[in-house]
């Protein structure tokens, strides 16, 4: 049974090794490598920039707008306008959503990418045109979906970047534009100052001509001052004839003293006579009395007269007696101003001289103050005028300090880290939440290690035979001789996975748990990509290692860009690698556990190619009777002939 095998498989190497035809095939196979390569990829990224518009993305927005210098500022809604408008080449197809629903699209794959702007969005692109300090950049949020290709987050940073530079461009712009009407601001406020500045120059003017005329009042009160020297003078005159008029008043009153000593001796002498006539009174009054009260009856009328001369004689007496001290007191007095005479003559004589004095003096100096008061009206006027020319001075002063001082107040002053941070804001007012940098190992890492397991099967059956050798001279079943030859296979899929699992879980930063799950997927998908390329290799042959090339076409040309045809996004999805990005992509990308559908599908592939494999060696089992024949020499003609 041996030789027979061997010398079957023989005839049959030499049979399929000379014909012509099955040396072509081979030739023309690897004629159509490079030429399907470069054709699949062509066509699948040929044109792609026209088809962006038949991906979709989301944009929501949250934005409140602001009111700057009492006009309203939408900046969101204007994002969103040139998002959605046709301002950006190379565009998405873009749609307004809210948070589940742009959430639900990134998570079905219906969605690429989302762009979310916040709430602050507008209040913050113009916060440098209020308070400096709080200036700051406003921010919009890109989110890529976990379905995501490798080229989609490179053209959606480009979009909303464009569009966020686009709208930045136009706030920068206004706010230049206001700066510049700030300088016109700044050159009326000047303008202003420098016409309060003339108008200083003019009350200035006019002070200096007050000045002159004040000037002018000094000389006529300097020459009023000589005039009043001059009247000083005379009076020193009339000083020296009052004093000759005196000399000679004291030189006729200097007998006085004499005279009042005289009439004082006879005021004494005087005042003894009365006295005595008081007495002599007094007497004759008792005597009258004294007769009144011996009158006889027979000479009434006499004695009544008596007695009336009697009263009289009193009365009489009573005023010597007055006249007496009267007399007595002037007596004294005469002596005493006899006495003070000298005294008195010598007072009168001082106050005389300076009555005449001052009323010289007075008489000189009236003039010269009347004089004095000319020039100091004069003066007056001057100063009068020097005052108005002063308040102008003022007023203009004042024009020119508040004309300054609302020029000062309009130009902003900034300490150097508010000028760093309004400069930076000025001239990028809007970023985005990751800048535009592209993260080569974002949501390409998954495609990656997928084509990583799946060219790893392929190659796994370019070194290890798809059928055993063994396998038509075997007493076991198909089945058993397939699972048999899977070991080997298996186990090299199962390290595969392992190894990509680590790299992965290593670029991605993946916690424990997330690299077990990880690590179970790939292995998963390790294992059904090897039994679907054992399925090819095993019942096409080359044919089929071919056909596993394309598939690992797909995968590259499906996973750089969205926008490829949509047959071939559909063939993607079909294929094996199509469940294995899913799961890989929820939990390396997403962070969450893969759908159970993804699993499933992978299990589906792996026993679908177990049993196209199993079938293929129960073909390779079987030998045709040509081939039996052939293996002993026997040919048509000769059984012909038997």
């Amino acid at each position: 049974m041996s030789s027979l095998t061997n010398r079957t498989r023989s005839r049959a190497d030499g049979d399929r090794r000379f014909p012509v035809r099955r040396r072509l095939l081979p030739v023309l196979g690897l004629l159509l490598v490079p030429l399907t390569i470069a054709g699949l990829l062509s066509w699948s990224l040929g044109g792609a920039e026209e088809r962006l518009t038949d991906v979709e993305a989301a944009v929501v927005n949250h934005d409140e707008p602001v009111k700057v210098d009492g006009r309203l500022v939408p900046l969101g809604r204007q994002l969103a306008g040139k998002l959605v408008g046709d301002e950006i080449q190379s565009n998405y197809s873009w749609e307004f959503a809210t948070d589940k629903t742009a959430e639900e699209g990134l998570r079905s794959g219906k969605y690429v990418a989302v762009v979310t702007i916040p709430k602050n969005f507008s209040a913050a692109a113009t916060s440098f045109s209020r308070d400096p300090a709080q200036a700051r950049q406003a921010r919009i949020d890109v989110t890529t979906g976990e379905r995501s290709r490798f080229a989609d987050e490179a053209i959606n940073r480009y979009v909303t970047s464009t569009a966020a530079d686009l709208l930045g461009q136009q706030v920068t712009t206004t706010y230049l534009d206001n700066v510049l009407v700030g300088f016109n601001t700044l050159g009326d406020r000047l303008g202003e100052a420098s016409t309060g500045a003339s108008s200083l120059a003019d009350g200035a003017e006019q002070l200096a001509s007050g000045i002159g005329e004040l000037s002018g009042g000094a000389e006529q009160l300097a020459r009023g001052s000589q005039e009043l020297a001059g009247g000083l003078g005379e009076l020193e005159n009339g000083a020296a004839q009052l004093a000759g008029g005196l000399k000679q008043l004291h030189e006729q009153t200097a007998q006085l003293p004499q005279q009042a000593s005289t009439l004082a001796d006879a005021a004494a002498k005087e005042s003894k006579g009365v006295q005595q006539l008081s007495k002599g009174l007094s007497t004759l009054a008792g005597n009258l009395q004294e007769m009144q009260k011996q009158c006889p009856p027979g000479i009434v009328p006499l004695c009544n007269k008596i007695a009336v001369q009697a009263a009289i004689a009193k009365k009489l007496d009573e005023g010597a007696g007055q006249v007496g001290k009267a007399s007595t007191g002037i007596a004294g007095g005469l002596e005493k101003m006899a006495g003070r005479t000298p005294e008195l003559t010598k007072g009168i004589g001082k106050l005389a001289d300076g009555a005449e004095q001052l009323h010289g003096g007075t008489s000189q100096t009236h003039g010269g103050a009347t004089e004095l008061a000319d020039g100091a009206e004069q003066l007056s006027g001057g100063i009068g005028k020097l005052a108005d020319g002063a308040e102008q001075l003022s007023n203009g002063s004042g024009e020119l300090s508040s004309g300054l001082k609302q020029a000062t107040e309009q130009l902003p002053t900034y300490p150097e880290k508010q000028r760093q941070t309004l400069a930076d804001t000025v001239a990028d007012p809007i970023t985005t939440s990751n800048g535009t940098k592209v993260e080569v190992g974002g949501t390409g890492l998954p495609m990656y290690a997928v084509l990583a397991l799946w060219v790893g099967a392929l190659a796994t059956f370019l070194v290890l035979r798809p059928v055993p050798a063994r396998a038509l001279e075997s007493t076991r079943s198909s089945l058993v001789l397939t699972l048999r030859n899977f070991a080997l296979p298996v186990g090299i899929a199962i390290a595969q996975g392992v190894l990509v699992a680590a790299v992965l879980g290593w670029a991605r930063g993946l916690s424990l748990d997330a690299w077990v799950v990880t690590t179970g997927i790939a292995a998963l998908a390790a294992v059904a990509f090897t039994t679907v390329n054992h399925a090819l290799a095993a019942a096409l042959g080359g044919a089929g290692r071919f056909v596993s090339m394309l598939v690992a076409l797909v995968v590259v040309a499906n996973g750089f860009v969205s926008a490829v045809p949509a047959v071939l996004q559909q063939l993607a999805a079909a294929l094996p690698t199509g469940p294995a990005l899913d799961a890989l992509r929820a939990v390396a990308t997403a962070g969450s556990a893969p759908s159970g559908g993804a699993v499933a599908l992978l299990a589906v592939w792996a026993l679908l190619g177990l049993g196209v494999s199993c079938l293929a060696v129960e073909r390779h089992r079987t030998v045709r009777p040509a081939q039996l024949l052939a293996t002993y020499g026997v040919r048509g003609r000769r059984l012909g002939t038997a």
